[in-house]
C-alpha cells in the first residue's frame, strides 16, 4: 500500500502541475486577446504583439492550455477521490494524446511521410495570407515551394527591403536632383525631402528565392536534437501516467473487494454472493 500511496501522490502532483500550467496559458492567451496593454510588457511585448497579429498561434496556445487544464483537473480529482470513472476517462484522453504525439513525431522524422503530407501543409499555407506574410518576413523566404508561385509584382514580404525610410539628414552641400526631363527647372533637395524607397519586389533579383518549406525544414533540423529530447520526456511522462492510472485503478478495486469480504464474511452455501458494492463515483 505504501507503494500505491507514493504513486498516488506523484500522480496528483503531476496533474496539479498540468492544471496550473494550463490555467496560466489559457489566462495569458485571453489577456493578450482582450488587452492591448499586454504589448507593453518588458521583453515579451514584441512576442505578445506577434501573437495578437497572427491569432492562429494564439488560439493554438489557448487550446493547448485549455486541454492541459481539463486533463489536469480530471486527473487531480480522480486521484484525490479514488474515482475509477474519472481515472478511466483520464486514461482514455492520455492514450489519445499519446497516439497523436507519436504520429506527429513520425511525420516530422520520416521524409517520405513529409512528402505524403505535403498537400495538407500546402492547404494550410493557402488558408491564411497573414500566416504567409508572417512566415516570409520571419524566415526571409518567398512562396511555399518556390517564389514562382507568385507573379510580378511580388508580395512586399518577399523583397529584401520593403519599408519606407527618411532621406539622410542635411549636409553642408545639399544633394540636388534635376528632373528637367519631366518638368524643366524642377529640383528636389534630398536634405529636406523624405522619399519612399523604391518597391524592389518587382524582379526576381530583388526577392528571396528560398522556399519557406525548405527554410522550415532546415530550421527544424537545427533544433531537432532538442525536439527529440523534449518529445521523449513528454512521451515517457505520459506513459508513466498511464501506468499509474492502471496501478491506482487496480488498488481501488482491490480495496473495494476487501471491504465487501469484511462486510459479508460468511454466507450460506448455495446462495450467490451479494451484489452490493461500495458506491463507485
Amino acid at each position: 500500500m505504501a507503494g500505491n500511496a507514493c504513486i498516488k501522490c506523484w500522480f496528483i502532483f503531476v496533474n496539479s502541475l498540468f492544471l496550473a500550467i494550463g490555467a496560466g496559458l489559457l489566462g495569458v492567451g485571453i489577456w493578450i486577446l482582450v488587452d492591448k496593454k499586454a504589448e507593453d510588457v518588458t521583453f515579451l511585448g514584441d512576442f505578445f504583439w506577434w501573437l495578437r497579429v497572427t491569432k492562429i498561434f494564439l488560439y493554438i496556445i489557448m487550446g493547448l492550455g485549455g486541454l492541459m487544464l481539463l486533463v489536469g483537473l480530471i486527473g487531480s480529482i480522480g486521484g484525490c477521490k479514488d474515482s475509477t470513472c474519472l481515472l478511466k476517462t483520464y486514461l482514455a484522453i492520455v492514450i489519445l494524446l499519446f497516439i497523436i504525439q507519436v504520429a506527429a513525431v513520425v511525420i516530422l522524422v520520416v521524409p517520405a511521410i513529409q512528402t505524403m503530407m505535403l498537400p495538407y501543409f500546402k492547404a494550410g499555407w493557402d488558408s491564411s495570407e497573414d500566416l504567409q506574410a508572417l512566415i516570409q518576413l520571419a524566415l526571409k523566404c518567398c512562396g511555399f515551394s518556390s517564389y514562382t508561385e507568385y507573379s510580378p509584382p511580388y508580395p512586399a514580404t518577399c523583397a529584401f527591403n520593403s519599408t519606407t525610410t527618411a532621406a539622410p539628414a542635411a549636409t553642408t552641400t545639399p544633394l540636388v536632383i534635376n528632373l528637367g526631363t519631366t518638368t524643366p527647372g524642377m529640383v528636389i533637395n534630398l536634405a529636406t525631402t523624405t522619399l519612399p524607397l523604391l518597391n524592389l519586389a518587382t524582379t526576381p533579383s530583388s526577392i528571396y528565392t528560398d522556399s519557406c518549406f525548405s527554410k522550415l525544414q532546415s530550421g527544424f533540423q537545427s533544433i531537432s536534437l532538442y525536439f527529440y529530447i523534449g518529445a521523449g520526456i513528454l512521451l515517457a511522462l505520459e506513459l508513466w501516467q498511464m501506468i499509474s492510472v492502471c496501478i491506482l485503478n487496480s488498488g481501488i478495486n482491490k480495496d473495494r473487494r476487501v471491504g465487501d469480504m469484511e462486510m459479508y464474511p460468511t454466507r450460506p452455501s448455495g446462495r450467490p454472493p451479494p451484489h452490493y458494492n461500495r458506491p463507485r463515483y
